[in-house]
């Protein structure tokens, strides 16, 4: 299974909050895990912001140690990104552009979405959740 991790579960692993190091551990042996470079770049956000090298170095050691593959957008992300943002926007539907990006990341590669915030992913039609 292929499952693009979203930055709050990566954030609650940080910060050792246990059901992201259950899924960690549960799904990392088996599994092929990614993070969409809008993922990686809210989480090293949060860490420049409050001037901690550290915890960006953790971060990466986390990416490394867990072979989590970071996903760059690409013109088949970008044309995702667009029909998803179309739709939304005809149904009057709002969804933040990150969260946009990070559900085209997925679509665009086959991937399932591993997130807390399911309130917002689930308004993306054919988007899979895990």
């Amino acid at each position: 299974m292929r499952i693009l991790v979203d930055s709050d579960i990566i954030i609650d692993f940080l910060n050792n909050q246990g059901s992201a190091v259950n899924f960690f551990k549960e799904t990392n042996s088996d599994k092929e895990l990614f993070i969409s470079i809008i993922s990686w770049a809210e989480v090293i956000y949060g860490f420049k912001k409050i001037k901690s090298s550290n915890k960006e170095r953790l971060f990466e050691d986390f990416l490394e140690v867990n072979r989590i593959v970071i996903i760059s957008i690409d013109k088949k992300v970008a044309e995702k990104y667009l029909d998803i943002k179309i739709n939304l926007e005809i149904k009057r539907i709002p969804l933040d552009e990150f969260d946009l990006l990070i559900a085209a990341t997925a679509m665009a590669n086959n991937l399932l979405l591993a997130t807390r915030n399911i309130k917002h992913f689930k308004r993306i039609k054919d988007l899979s959740l895990f």
